[in-house]
């Protein structure tokens, strides 16, 4: 799965622990008796949201004796267990699982066939509908599943953990009239006098319950060739046109051949297809039938702004094909070995087809996102048993975080060692399950490295170096001294000190020179001769280490590297620096660097710079960049940045922007939500029109929404309330609707806010999950500690895996309950604009020193 998803959800872990009071170690279960294949024969009925039918599973036996075995199977009906051949079993059902007893012993090797027919109406998850209705009658016609990490029992009656991989057969019943999907290839489909069709697909590798997959519906399909003489093709529902689905994943075939030729391995399955819905919820690895929300699928607009997003996470889905799917993690303790090597090999298609920049910066960025869950949040080990549910641990620990561990593991290895291991690895456990040693063993292998000790500190232990540095010159001895300390030692946290290689770097007359430095202990003093003072210092210039790096050797060294540095994120770094020193020369320098800058993400970055200056130089210089940016990719960051100061200025510049040629959505999204966030000087006229005009993909409409809230106006609460109505609103941006009532309740008085809290509870029961979903993150954002019983009531009717999310939700409430909602936050503003104020006075004081 991909992390955009988890990533842009609100944090319910923020500020808190990874696990809960009482959280257990988690192990695969044992397999005496082991499923090794499943035919699944059902008869979807899309209309009335239901299922029904008969899955056999084949069964095997390791050994003499084992008389018994337990399906997962949450909310089955009409339920009845037999034995294909009519051997004497017993079983019962709870519920949840399905005991299964013969009253005989299988014999060492013995195969039997368990056969299971139930019914399911209207699953909590697993298994999603779509349908018209009176209130929206456009909506798409469909059935899909999406499993990620333990949903396939909802539907399908299964062990559902990754360590019971089956083969499969599908026999799947529904119009004729419509596309029928599954795993594997399609096999034949057979027509019936009723209307209907029977589809049988065949998947002959083994795979696990969660990347059990089918669709069907009335799609757009379109067929994008071969992938050496395997299909590829995208499908959408029908309001989306095949246009939209070629310039959504038209590059598939070319990552196809790039990937395969990176790990010298054949495409391990049948097919590559991919279909795009709404609400299914960021993008699945399914097996050879991939799965995409459908916000995903780009217009000609959208692609301005989400093309390379899009690209990276097609990428991402497509790596899971062998990291992931073909190469299997025995139990979720291990889930790195896939998610954190699909975030890789983003990377690394970066590298290659991009170029050094966009590998540099992706690397930066995935630095960035683990270190805010890590700084923010709380830090774990990337592989733990520990945990509440699998579910949490698809974090930003488990992503971002583990990819950058190995390109540091490259960087050490080096190119040749490196990628010969994991060619090694793909080739020796295609079609296995895997556990963490075994890559390591593979990677020890070809290096002749022990690395117990580089994997127990850095995939097994909590943390990261944090590195403090200091460059002094003595002129006289011709030496440059880096002093570099490591600062994040937490006996209370069970961070220690790192042992590692790194890089000290410095210019003179424009020419780098590195060397390589080992840090062992939590002080270094590295001497480096130097025939004169350098014009740049660096502390790891190749950009391999996962660390925080603060450093400022001095404003006029800064700015060289600001607008000289060979890498992107060397000008990043010089412009962070600068822009802390709140100076408004080195403002304005960051300003002008801007201008100049070619790389989009470089951009972003000093954006983000200019914002945590807090002055007011800062916001004119943003107002005026905002002028004459033009890139999709930059755009929506920029307009954040330009509102994250208030004031008739940002105002102006804002509204210029939306009236302007612009039409971006997201941007325009972004600049509504920013208009919102000045408060009492705010247009809620214009915000209250934007809310109350459907938008192309409900982009606009939802920033407008998110706008209404961020006033802190009683009077946006009637019309968020009206929006939120089921029906009232497009199905693409109801949702934030009822987020926005969350955010701006805990602003309202006690009548208005208890209005606004009663409507999240009533959402919580909502026909459509992603509006359940954003209640409860409403009611978190909220602090409705009124209606935690309520909340933790609903989620009892949820799956394990999102009562978990729920529980998680609940103590969060209750934490911050007795705290007086909005105080905090006024105080804070008061002294930001206070802090700002005085740093533009410094800044005109240090320029009348100038004029002196």
């Amino acid at each position: 799965m991909t992390d955009v998803m988890r990533m842009t959800e609100l944090d319910v872990h923020h500020g808190a622990d990874f696990t809960m009071p009482g959280a257990e170690a988690h192990y695969p279960p044992d397999i005496e008796l082991e499923p090794t294949h499943l035919d699944i024969a059902l008869r979807l009925d899309v209309e009335h949201r239901s299922a029904e039918g008969i899955v056999t599973t084949s069964v095997h036996a390791h050994h003499a004796g084992p008389t018994a075995i337990k399906l997962h199977a949450v909310d089955f009906e009409d339920v009845d267990v037999r034995d294909a051949d009519g051997k004497e079993l017993s079983w019962r059902y709870d519920g949840r699982q399905i005991s299964v007893e013969w009253k005989d012993g299988f014999g060492a090797g013995e195969d039997r066939k368990l056969v299971v027919h139930y019914k399911v109406v209207k699953p909590v998850t697993g298994l999603f509908f779509s349908a018209p209705s009176k209130e929206y009658p456009n909506a798409g016609t469909w059935a899909a599943t999406d499993h990620e990490t333990e949903r396939a029992r909802h539907w399908l009656p299964c062990i559902d953990l990754p360590n019971v991989r089956t083969t499969l057969s599908f026999h799947l019943t529904a119009l004729k009239s419509y596309h029928i999907l599954a795993n594997g290839e399609l096999v034949k489909e057979e027509e019936h006098e009723d209307g209907t069709k029977t589809a049988h697909w065949e998947l002959k590798q083994r795979c696990p319950s969660y990347l059990v997959c089918f669709a069907l519906g009335d799609f757009t399909r379109c067929d994008d060739g071969e992938h050496k003489g395997k299909p590829i093709a995208y499908f959408a529902e029908k309001s989306r046109s095949a246009e939209d689905l070629k310039r959504s994943f038209g590059r598939t075939g070319a990552m196809l051949d790039w990937m395969t030729k990176k790990l010298d391995d054949e495409f391990p399955f049948p097919k590559y297809f991919q279909f795009a819905l709404p609400g299914i919820g960021g993008a699945m690895e399914n097996i050879s039938l991939v799965s995409w929300d459908g916000m995903f699928v780009l217009d000609e607009t959208l692609a301005k702004e989400w093309g390379w997003q899009v690209d990276q996470i097609n990428l991402h889905e497509m790596a899971h094909s062998w990291f992931g799917d073909h190469i299997v993690c025995r139990d979720y303790a291990h889930a790195w070995l896939k998610e954190s090597w699909a975030v890789y090999m983003e990377t690394c298609y970066l590298e290659d087809v991009k170029g050094a920049d966009e590998r540099d910066y992706d690397f930066f960025a995935n630095l960035q996102n683990y270190r805010n869950e890590a700084d923010h949040s709380y830090v774990r080990p990337i592989a733990t048993r520990t945990f509440d549910h699998s579910w949490s641990m698809y974090d930003r620990h488990l992503y971002p975080g583990g990819a950058v561990r190995l390109h540091m593991l490259r960087h050490e290895l080096g190119d040749d060692v490196f990628w010969a291991g994991v060619r090694d690895y793909v080739k020796s456990f295609g079609g296995k399950v895997v556990e963490t040693d075994d890559f390591r063993k593979i990677m020890e292998k070809h290096s002749g490295k022990s690395l117990v000790k580089w994997f127990d500190q850095w995939i097994l232990s909590k943390g990261y170096p944090a590195l403090k540095c200091s460059f002094s010159y003595d002129d006289k001895k011709k030496e440059g001294t880096f002093e570099v300390e490591q600062t994040q030692k937490d006996d209370k946290k069970g961070v220690g000190l790192f042992d590692f290689p790194t890089d000290i770097g410095w210019v003179i007359e424009g020419k780098l020179e590195t060397r390589e430095v080992r840090i062992t202990k939590d002080k270094h003093g590295f001497v480096v001769k130097m025939d004169k003072e350098p014009e740049q210092v660096r502390l790891d210039p190749l950009v391999r280490t996962v660390c925080s790096i603060d450093f400022n050797p001095g404003d006029e060294k800064l700015r060289k590297q600001l607008t000289d540095a060979g890498d992107v994120v060397g000008r990043i770094l010089a412009a962070r620096e600068l822009c802390k020193t709140g100076k408004r020369k080195n403002i304005e320098a960051v300003r002008d660097a801007y201008r100049r800058e070619k790389f989009w993400g470089v951009r972003i970055r000093m954006a983000g710079a200019l914002m945590s200056a807090n002055s007011e130089v800062a916001s004119e210089a943003l107002n005026e960049l905002l002028g004459v940016e033009q890139d999709g990719m930059v755009l929506e960051t920029l307009v954040r940045a330009v509102g994250s100061f208030r004031g008739p200025k940002v105002r102006e510049a804002l509204g210029r922007f939306i009236e302007g040629d612009v039409k971006l959505y997201r941007a325009r999204a972004a600049a509504l939500e920013m208009l919102g966030a000045q408060r009492d000087e705010m247009p809620l006229g214009k915000l209250l029109e934007a809310a109350g005009k459907d938008s192309p993909l409900g982009w606009e409409q939802s920033g407008a929404f998110r706008a209404l809230a961020e006033t802190r106006n009683p009077e946006a609460l009637k019309p968020l309330l009206d929006a939120s109505t089921y029906g009232k609103t497009s199905y693409d941006a109801r949702h934030w609707a009822a987020a926005s009532i969350g955010a701006l309740a805990k602003y309202l008085e006690k009548a208005d806010r208890e209005r606004a809290v009663e409507r999240l509870v009533d959402l919580l029961r909502d026909p459509i999950p992603r509006v359940q979903k954003m209640a409860m993150m409403g009611l978190q954002s909220a602090g409705a500690g009124e209606a935690v019983g309520s909340l933790e009531a609903w989620g009892r009717g949820l799956s394990e895996q999102e009562e978990s999310a729920v529980k998680r939700a609940a103590a969060g409430i209750r934490a911050a309950a007795s705290g007086k909602p909005g105080g905090v936050d006024k105080q804070l503003e008061e002294f930001r604009e206070t802090v700002r104020k005085l740093n533009d006075r410094i800044g005109k004081l240090e320029a009348e020193k100038v004029k002196d």
